[in-house]
């Protein structure tokens, strides 16, 4: 049975938190302070502590850091204090993943998995790295690399593309450049095939869209625009809906940014 320490001072959250845990059989402890988690995980074996940014007694960022330095095999998931990011004062540091307050209960078990699932990284480098963007000769080309970054931690991706006209211009996440090479011109063709299909039947070119399942990895494709195409590509059991709600939150976010 795995055991997660649950570091908040919030009683009634903390509470809801190891009660759904325990529904998931697995042994949860609460504490209410970073001073508490330190002797909690010096004294027990911990596979994961779940720490929430707004602490009483230190700065959690603080705690945080001494958890991984102390504890290198244990996996951390934080609360942000808004949104469902990880804290930019934790940019350097391995963690495995985040959980908004208040959080939607379907989506906690899938949560909880990925981010004991996901690798651990050395301290000092982020667990996804990003390709530098590239833009059309004379045009600017806005920073969506955060948003993808984003996005690949919410959903467990293993990478996330932006591809335009055919050609990649930006990727985050674990996946190898020989992989992301293959799933570009994957992309591209799918995205090519629909245009020519509109061609011959005389109709516009619908919003592509595409999502492809094999047995350990699904990959989603959606238009930002005529010619911009955001890919996800998730191993696991992650929810379909989950990822298209996630992607076109995001393709929208970048498609601002473009037009903008």
């Amino acid at each position: 049975m795995k055991r997660i320490l649950v570091v908040d001072a919030n009683e009634a959250f903390a509470t809801l938190l190891q009660q759904e845990l325990e529904g998931m059989e697995m042994r949860a402890d609460v504490v209410a302070s970073g001073h508490e988690a330190l002797r909690a995980t010096a004294a027990a074996d911990y596979a994961m502590a779940i720490v929430d940014m707004g602490l009483p007694d230190l700065p959690a960022s603080q705690l945080v850091r001494a958890l991984r330095q102390e504890h290198p095999d244990l996996r951390l998931m934080v609360i942000p204090l808004e949104g469902e990011e990880i804290p930019a004062e934790l940019a350097d540091t391995s963690i495995q993943g985040t959980l908004p307050k208040p959080f939607f209960l379907p989506e906690l078990p899938e949560r909880i998995r990925q981010a004991l699932s996901r690798p651990l990284t050395a301290q000092g480098q982020r667990e996804t790295e990003a390709a530098p963007l590239r833009a059309p000769a004379g045009e600017a080309a806005p920073d969506v690399l955060p948003l993808m970054s984003r996005l690949a931690q919410e959903v467990g991706a293993e990478a996330v593309l932006l591809i335009r006209g055919g050609e990649l211009v930006a990727h985050t996440g674990r996946m190898s450049e020989n992989g992301v090479s293959a799933l570009t011109s994957l992309v591209a063709d799918a995205w090519r095939a629909s245009t020519r299909v509109a061609q011959i039947l005389g109709k516009e070119q619908l919003r592509f869209e595409q999502s492809i399942e094999g047995a350990e990895y699904l990959l989603y494709s959606l238009a930002i625009t005529e010619d911009l195409i955001l890919s996800v590509v998730v191993a696991g059991k992650v929810p379909l809906g989950m990822i298209r709600h996630r992607a076109k939150e995001t393709a929208e976010e970048i498609r601002r940014m473009w037009k903008g």
